[in-house]
């Protein structure tokens, strides 16, 4: 057996540093906290907390994971407010809010395929991207599909109700009675 020189501390045994994702759960989570409270700063009290938790990490890692965990965040934050503002812009329609968030995932895997376009083939996932693709390009067909469905159904039914009151008025309904039929029934179909 080695002994060190006197006066001198005996050598730290070697660690392998940690990953973050090697973490526990619940560690992991109290370093999110963290870092969202530390406005994204302060990574070695961060690095000296782990290793109080017996985490060795590197401080480079936490600044590392702490941009990743940024850069997450803030596309949650523009994803939400895009959402709002579709939301906002659509009113109750849910047939125009469907068509808006077709249309701005449509406009993301774009911005994603023109990403890839120096980037290395090999790690992009392909096949899922044009699974994507494919299936906003059925849903924005069925959506499509489905109000022009509704509109027919609606232009059917206004029809055979103008008939009724045509029948209805020459059955002697009143002239603001019939006005007032035919109010009710264009406010439905609003």
């Amino acid at each position: 057996m080695n002994n060190p020189p006197a006066g001198k501390p005996p050598p730290r045994p070697r660690h392998q540093p940690l990953r973050i994702k090697q973490l526990p759960p619940e560690v992991r989570a109290e370093l999110n906290d963290r870092i969202v409270k530390h406005n994204f700063a302060s990574y070695r009290e961060l690095k000296i907390w782990l290793r109080q938790h017996g985490c060795l990490i590197a401080t480079v890692a936490v600044q590392r994971h702490a941009n990743k965990l940024e850069n997450r965040l803030d596309a949650v934050r523009l994803a939400t407010d895009q959402a709002r503002a579709v939301v906002k812009a659509a009113g109750d329609d849910d047939v125009d809010i469907n068509e808006a968030l077709l249309r701005l995932v449509q406009q993301h895997l774009f911005t994603v395929l023109v990403e890839l376009n120096g980037v290395d083939l090999n790690r992009a996932n392909l096949p899922a991207l044009a699974r994507s693709v494919g299936d906003l390009a059925r849903a924005s067909i069925l959506q499509r599909k489905s109000t022009e469905e509704m509109r027919t159904r609606v232009a059917d039914k206004v029809a055979a109700a103008q008939k009724l009151l045509a029948k209805a008025a020459a059955r002697g309904l009143s002239e603001a009675g019939a006005a007032q039929i035919k109010d009710a029934l264009m406010k439905i179909t609003e």
